[in-house]
């Protein structure tokens, strides 16, 4: 039985609902404790820490974003373990090459003689492009006789603006001596992946990778460099093809290495028509195959006597998820969850949502993170969801990069309206009832070694000992507070402290 409306902290009754804030960018650094992004003025946030009770969530070793952050609470990884199914068999024996569907992907492609081209972000390493990852994945190929196209979608946004060249100069660093893999594309995520990648900017995609139209005659790498040196941002950068790429024909295959499956999905439905590729929900890094991608064939290329259609093949799909999301995790403890998010984090995040309790799951999208926690103020006081996650976005990457020292004034408007949006959070908290957690995330950039967390409300004081953990201890946390058992799949565990219970009979 769900109770709402009053403060729920009484005897055994979980305090609902369960808000949980989540702050880009909040994080310390060993040799600044007080990083630039709290050199502003963050009041509601140092009263809550006063008030609330605290520990520190320890970043992954190979740094995460905001979205992979979700990711590693909504699976329930440890986030110091390889960060998803890709990378766990990558690192393990024999790689790669001795995965059964990669093999059986190799095979059918070889006996159709096609190509590989292999969509992918590309970011310097670490980051969601996982541009290490593409490179063995390229090698692999290459070494199984299969000649390898790139199509690079360039970031900008959650990197340096200009960070694009240097991945690309260390890609080609990590398939050194691979001869048979070529970029072949390169797109700005403001037309592949972004709000504002619109049909019309989708279709310039399109054009360049399908049709190699049009073709930058000085190669990429100078095409980059001279796009950054006109003061263009990597994200902005428009669609072009290398001189040599040739375009895709009607035997090759379309391989896709996406961190965020989801933000794929309308590119995907230009590059592949009649949906026949079933994409993965979000995750920290997916491998999805398109056998014998079809359907615009080079003139001259198709081979005689063959239709299109009779060449489709079903989607080949690798490395499907072996934990739970976010939303089997609240339906197996009949919990219901709301997500409010910015609107340029939000087709990053719904797909977290939806398949939770009918008809009490939602997405609300605000246009800033002030927005986003009036958003979930609205949904304490419905009382209709047990949890509400906040996301308090916004924060340029600039402020986030390594070496970072100093904030300009729109940054700082930033980083107020998150604190002033956690302040409003915590309010009616404590007027209604319920559970506050606030947590830092996205450490991409500024390579944090800590990550505040708060648990304001419910079972907790500022007197009440957490353990430290990680953010795959973040959805056991929420179970634990919400009353439920905790799950089997989640490799995390909660961070209350409980004690230890003795069976003196036992003993």
């Amino acid at each position: 039985m769900r109770l709402f409306g009053r403060p729920k902290t009484s005897g055994d009754a979980p305090a609902r609902p369960i808000v949980v804030a989540m702050l880009q960018g909040w994080g310390a650094v060993a040799d600044n404790p007080r990083a630039p992004i709290f050199s502003t003025r963050t009041p509601a946030f140092n009263r809550l820490a006063q008030r609330a009770a605290a520990t520190s969530i320890v970043p992954a070793t190979t740094p995460t974003s905001m979205s992979s952050a979700l990711a590693a609470i909504a699976e329930g990884n440890n986030a110091i373990a390889p960060s998803s199914p890709l990378e766990a068999v990558l690192r393990s024996p024999g790689g790669l090459a001795e995965h059964t569907g990669f093999q059986s992907f190799v095979k059918d492609l070889t006996r159709v003689g096609g190509d590989c081209h292999l969509l992918c972000c590309l970011t310097s390493s670490g980051i969601e492009g996982l541009t290490a990852h593409a490179a063995k994945i390229a090698a692999n190929l290459s070494h199984a006789g299969i000649r390898v196209w790139v199509h690079a979608i360039l970031d900008g946004r959650d990197t340096a603006p200009d960070a694009a060249l240097g991945a690309l100069h260390e890609f080609h660093e990590d398939v050194a001596g691979v001869d048979t893999v070529r970029f072949a594309t390169v797109s700005g995520r403001a037309f592949a992946l972004d709000e504002t990648a619109d049909a019309k900017a989708l279709a310039l995609v399109r054009d360049a990778i399908v049709d190699a139209s049009p073709q930058e005659r000085s190669g990429l790498a100078q095409y980059i460099d001279a796009q950054n040196q006109a003061g263009v941002n990597d994200g902005d950068i428009k669609p072009a093809a290398d001189q040599t790429y040739p375009g895709m024909r009607s035997d090759d295959a379309l391989l896709i290495l996406h961190p965020q499956a989801d933000g794929f999905s309308d590119l995907l439905k230009v590059l592949v028509p009649g949906d026949t590729l079933d994409v993965p929900s979000a995750r920290p890094a997916t491998l999805s195959a398109c056998r014998r991608m079809i359907g615009w064939p080079q003139p001259g290329t198709s081979k005689p006597g063959t239709s299109p259609v009779a060449q489709a093949s079903q989607p080949l799909s690798l490395f499907q998820p072996s934990h739970p999301r976010l939303p089997d995790i609240v339906r197996s403890a009949d919990l219901s969850l709301m997500m409010a998010a910015p609107r340029h984090e939000h087709t990053l995040w719904a797909a977290s949502v939806e398949g939770c309790t009918p008809n009490a799951s939602k997405t609300l999208v605000a246009s800033n993170a002030l927005e986003a926690a009036d958003a979930a103020v609205r949904a304490i006081k419905d009382d209709k969801t047990d949890v509400i996650f906040a996301l308090l976005a916004g924060v340029p990457a600039a402020v986030r990069m390594p070496g970072s020292q100093t904030l300009d004034s729109a940054a700082r408007r930033i980083i107020e309206q998150q604190d002033k949006g956690l302040g409003r959070i915590a309010a009616i908290i404590e007027r209604r009832g319920g559970t506050l957690l606030a947590i830092g995330t996205d450490t991409s950039l500024g390579l944090a070694t800590s990550l505040p967390c708060l648990i304001h409300g419910g079972p907790c004081t500022s007197d009440t000992q957490l353990n430290a953990g990680t953010l795959a201890d973040i959805a056991p946390t929420i179970l634990d507070l919400a009353g439920a058992q905790p799950h089997d799949q989640l490799s995390g565990t909660s961070l209350l402290a409980h004690e230890e219970v003795i069976d003196a009979a036992a003993s």
